[in-house]
């Protein structure tokens, strides 16, 4: 499945998505990233703490591959995507 450039995560973000899949194992992420994954709709916050929504496990499913982008080039406006 091809995502919406807007949608794709760096490797940082995708690493966080993993982490919030370990459920009640799941180590501290960035903030950031947090409400990245609630925004997107691949997390929810639930009393304090982060899980992942149906969404969330699909895209854990489909993996990052190409549609990694760095958060640098997005920043810049550009869609580089990543080897």
């Amino acid at each position: 499945m091809v995502h919406d450039p807007a949608d794709a995560l760096s490797s940082e973000e995708f690493d966080s998505l993993l982490e919030v899949g370990k459920g009640d194992d799941q180590r501290d992420i960035p903030q950031i990233h947090g409400e990245r994954l609630v925004a997107l709709g691949y997390a929810l916050r639930r009393l304090g703490t982060l899980g992942l929504t149906e969404a969330g496990r699909r895209r854990l499913a489909e993996g990052n591959g190409q549609a990694d982008i760095s958060l640098a080039a997005h920043r810049r406006g550009k869609q580089e995507l990543l080897p």
